[in-house]
């Protein structure tokens, strides 16, 4: 058996050359009919896992940008151009009517930014959308627009953390956050999060037909409605392939 040590240093080792960006995640869901029966996504769409639990469920508005900028990855994607695209279109599973479709949407984006906001809205965003759209329990869904004070940032990955904690004063809250971070924008979002540990309300609209989504930190907090309908509807009309990734499945010999 593996001491605590060994699997650290594993974990150190695979974490270091993953990303979900380009490539893949170092770690994943294995469904192996004990721990984890089934697809966890798929549950709580069909609404068999956690029918009766409210939820809260969002993302930030740059999450590829962790990934990309700190390594000098942004000019790279860009310089690939159409290899990047091809790639991305690959690990998403999409026809070329949903790259078509977010080029439009952002005429003046690199390709790093049509590649990161892709693969993103393939993991993360659609995956959240269905499981709002589906489930019968409440759904609370907000995103987090507030730019890093670090260059290239812009409102990446695990940005909001120190925003929903309070926490903007300690040191990775910081690391991501730069300085400066706004108060205001902390006590916006701690005490939603609060309220919705309290009473299930964190202050604004269930998820319903309209698609409302709480957006932090782009003026004062405010209700859009809608704002990924045009990506999402990219995704259903196309039937290339399967949405979302899967957990894998044990074999066993």
């Amino acid at each position: 058996a593996a001491d605590r040590r060994q699997l650290l240093r594993a974990q150190a080792e695979v974490g270091r050359f993953s990303s979900p960006v380009l490539g893949g995640p170092g770690f994943g869901l294995v469904v192996d009919d004990d721990v984890l029966p089934r697809d966890p996504l798929q549950a709580l769409v069909d609404g068999d896992a956690a029918p009766g639990v409210d939820l809260m469920l969002g993302w930030t508005r740059d999450e590829y940008r962790l990934w990309l900028v700190p390594g000098g990855l942004v000019e790279r994607v860009d310089r690939l151009g159409a290899v990047a695209l091809a790639g991305a279109r690959a690990r998403c599973h999409c026809g070329n009517e949903v790259i078509r479709g977010y080029r439009a949407a952002r005429p003046d984006a690199g390709t790093a930014e049509i590649v990161g906001q892709l693969v993103t809205d393939h993991l993360l965003r659609i995956p959240m959308h269905r499981v709002a759209d589906a489930r019968p329990g409440s759904s609370y869904v907000y995103e987090f627009a507030w730019p890093s004070s670090l260059p290239g940032l812009g409102a990446c990955h695990a940005l909001e953390l120190g925003f929903v904690f309070d926490s903007g004063d300690g040191p990775d809250a910081r690391r991501l956050a730069g300085e400066g971070a706004p108060q205001e924008l902390a006590d916006a979002m701690h005490g939603a999060w609060v309220r919705f540990v309290e009473s299930g309300d964190p202050g604004w609209e269930a998820w319903d037909a309209a698609h409302p989504v709480r957006v932090f930190g782009d003026g004062a907090p405010h209700t859009a409605y809608g704002p990924l309908d045009p990506e999402y509807d990219l995704w259903k009309a196309d039937v290339t392939g399967p949405r979302g990734t899967r957990p894998r499945r044990l074999v066993r010999r």
